[in-house]
């Protein structure tokens, strides 16, 4: 990387990730372990069901498309299905799990920057630290943020100002990678300087409260560039 570069990424102390769809190609699974997990209630779940609700704590996430369907479950009946997603889940991730071009490279870049990394997730705790395992990029995170550790997830701020709170850092000086509209809005709600989206899982068209969209992390450093350039002048 060249001084110029090195410039430009400077200019922030943080940088804060979701995890599935931005740093890990896990939505598929996700998906593929919500339809089975609802399949035994006769609830066929689509792409959309799961992939705009993206970012929410899975308890959430049952309930909401359990309602969306029609279908009236008691609460244990939806712990049910949360278990039985997470252990469908967790035999994918045992199947292999893959990052995305250019994920790893990038992490290790800011981190040689003197940016702090922390990664955001609406995931619990055990999925998401075998999820890490399995993709070998744990050691990259400074900070992580799981479902466990909020009362309240995404679009809530609450997962974003935990980040930040936790890195040490103001939030106007984080930028922060996202796929999904709840994530974004999370992030905005919290008072994140810069929100980048991906479009890994959703289209342009679903990402437009970004303050920026490209198509992969992997295309963040020109991005900051042009957040860069762009600047008014001090």
């Amino acid at each position: 990387m060249d001084e110029h570069c090195s410039v430009f990424i400077s200019w922030y102390r943080a940088a804060l990730f979701d995890m599935d769809g931005v740093v890990t190609d896990t939505m598929p699974l996700h998906l593929k372990a919500w339809q089975e997990a609802f399949k035994p209630h006769g609830v066929e779940v689509a792409k959309m069901d799961v992939y705009l609700r993206e970012g929410m704590q899975s308890p959430v996430m049952a309930r909401e498309i359990a309602r969306e369907k029609g279908l009236l479950l008691s609460e244990p009946d939806l712990e049910q299905i949360v278990d039985a997603k997470e252990r469908i889940f967790g035999r994918g991730v045992d199947a292999g799990v893959c990052t995305f071009d250019g994920a790893a490279a990038t992490l290790q870049m800011l981190r040689n920057n003197g940016l702090k990394t922390a990664l955001v997730t609406g995931s619990r705790a055990s999925p998401a630290k075998k999820v890490l395992e399995a993709a070998g990029v744990g050691r990259l995170f400074d900070v992580i943020v799981t479902g466990d550790d909020t009362t309240r997830g995404k679009p809530d701020p609450d997962p974003y100002r935990k980040a930040i709170e936790k890195a040490g850092v103001n939030r106007i000086d984080c930028v922060v990678i996202e796929n999904a509209p709840l994530g974004i809005r999370s992030a905005k709600a919290a008072g994140v300087g810069y929100v980048i989206a991906v479009t890994t899982s959703l289209g342009k068209e679903y990402l437009q409260e970004a303050d920026d969209i490209v198509d992969s992390i992997a295309d963040l450093e020109q991005c900051l560039a042009r957040r860069f350039a762009a600047r008014p002048p001090l």
